[in-house]
């Protein structure tokens, strides 16, 4: 999802853990399906599979497959490698590669240090079939009294040939955390969009996806976590409904 967002409270993204150079421990995981925050500690790693079916409001179900290899690098750097793929309802989604990203950030300062631990993010997708796509994004999240997460982004996506849409977004989510074995909270979403006209000079007028929902996260086990966030459409224009499904190990 490309997107520019703005502030506040965000969904399912790296609440990352670990001791930083801040010295308050922060979590792995992602916490939240559409949210991204801080960077992974040096030396850790993290694998994720993802799914992530969108049903628009007329059409065929679309479905995102996501492999992410994460690496967490000296000087609060933070290294993503991805594989993804993409097809409609009835083909086959598993191993279907058309596209890999390479993603990296940078937190500003150590955890804890800075209202909302702010991280800078830059992506950049190559797809062998539709255009390559860039993004940026300012990702912030952190940790509240009694047990309370909260993340935010705002992102810039913009493709390098063809229609060369545009998306300006912001997702933002909020959890509660009972113990070390589950989370559960609220995410939402929303996205301006547009492309070049077929007059291939002007641009379309914007496009408005607005969708929120429940976000849900488990972990059997202490490295192990499974994050399920359906979110359904607010307005006209969004899809019918887009969730994600996570599921991760840590090293």
């Amino acid at each position: 999802m490309a997107a520019l967002v703005l502030t506040a409270a965000a969904p399912a993204a790296y609440a990352q853990a670990g001791p930083a150079s801040g010295g308050t421990e922060q979590r792995i995981e992602p916490l939240f399906g559409e949210t991204d925050v801080f960077v992974l500690p040096k030396g850790a790693a993290t694998v994720v599979f993802e799914l992530r079916p969108t049903t628009p409001a007329n059409g065929s179900t679309v479905t995102e497959s996501t492999y992410r290899a994460e690496f967490g690098l000296p000087g609060r750097f933070h290294l993503g490698l991805h594989a993804t793929g993409r097809a409609e309802s009835g083909a086959d989604v598993i191993g279907n590669i058309d596209a890999q990203a390479l993603e990296m950030r940078w937190a500003v300062a150590g955890w804890g240090r800075l209202w909302g631990n702010p991280t800078l993010q830059a992506e950049w997708r190559e797809a062998s079939r539709g255009a390559d796509v860039g993004t940026v994004k300012l990702l912030l999240g952190g940790s509240m009294a009694g047990g309370w997460r909260w993340g935010t982004n705002l992102a810039w996506t913009h493709e390098a040939s063809g229609a060369r849409a545009i998306t300006r977004a912001w997702t933002a989510g909020i959890g509660y955390e009972s113990g070390r074995f589950a989370s559960l909270g609220v995410e939402t979403s929303l996205a301006f969009a547009d492309r070049l006209g077929t007059d291939g000079q002007t641009r379309t007028a914007l496009a408005r996806e607005l969708v929120a929902g429940p976000s849900l996260q488990i972990r059997p086990v202490r490295r192990l976590f499974v994050t399920l966030a359906p979110l359904f459409g607010v307005t006209t224009s969004s899809p019918r409904s887009r969730m994600t499904l996570l599921a991760g190990w840590q090293f």
